[in-house]
């Protein structure tokens, strides 16, 4: 299984397609199915460590002045 490192850029791919987000489907399409994923964020505030394990957490949106669109095409990703 390959370890990737992945900073997700512009908030805007999630809605554009570029070479950016045309590059990341196709690593989609040719990488086995994960069996566990790895999220660091730098976004939170908190005093010391924490770790969250659950199936499906909830989206957190931590930034404003985008189009309405951004905000209504963020969806869980689910592997199965």
């Amino acid at each position: 299984m390959p370890v990737l490192f992945v900073g997700h850029g512009s908030p805007m791919n999630a809605i554009e397609t570029n070479n950016f987000t045309e590059k990341w489907e196709n690593l989609g399409k040719h990488s086995p199915n994960p069996k566990a994923v790895l999220v660091v964020s730098a976004h939170w505030l908190t005093r010391g460590t924490y770790v969250t394990a659950m199936n499906f957490p909830k989206k957190i949106n931590d930034f404003g002045g985008f189009p309405k669109a951004l905000f209504e095409s963020c969806r869980a990703v689910h592997f199965l």
